[in-house]
């Protein structure tokens, strides 16, 4: 083992690099993440949007009580209800699974900068 190509821990040199490189993997599959998301939301909408137009012309054909009326319309429009609450949830899914890459990428970026100090306690020149 040469000391020039180990740092103080013990790590091979190249192990910053390839948190480096992670790193840059994460933030190509965070730009993934983000518009797929953003797709996921598109979908939700026009979900929503399509559960609401259905329900209020329900709605306004039904007979009967307020609350009749209401639960016809619920009844009637009960797939569109349920693909707009799937489309939610896939939203909610997406977001978590940002939340986890943004916490990847934090780890990662605290990993880089500990191996910097550590290249610089060890006195290499790349540590810059």
């Amino acid at each position: 083992m040469t000391t020039a190509t180990r740092t103080i821990t013990g790590r091979a040199a190249s192990y910053g690099e390839t948190v480096i490189r992670q790193l840059g993997d994460l933030g190509r599959e965070l730009g993934t993440q983000i518009d797929k998301l953003a797709e996921l939301e598109e979908i939700a909408v026009d979900a929503e949007g399509d559960f609401r137009r259905e329900f209020a012309i329900s709605y306004r054909n039904a007979t009967g009580t307020l609350e009749d009326r209401k639960q016809w319309a619920t009844f009637d429009n009960d797939a569109l209800w349920r693909t707009w609450g799937k489309a939610a949830a896939a939203v909610r899914r997406q977001r978590e699974s940002l939340k986890a890459l943004y916490g990847r990428i934090d780890i990662g970026r605290t990993m880089a900068s500990r191996e910097k100090a550590l290249a610089a306690l060890a006195g290499r020149d790349d540590a810059t």
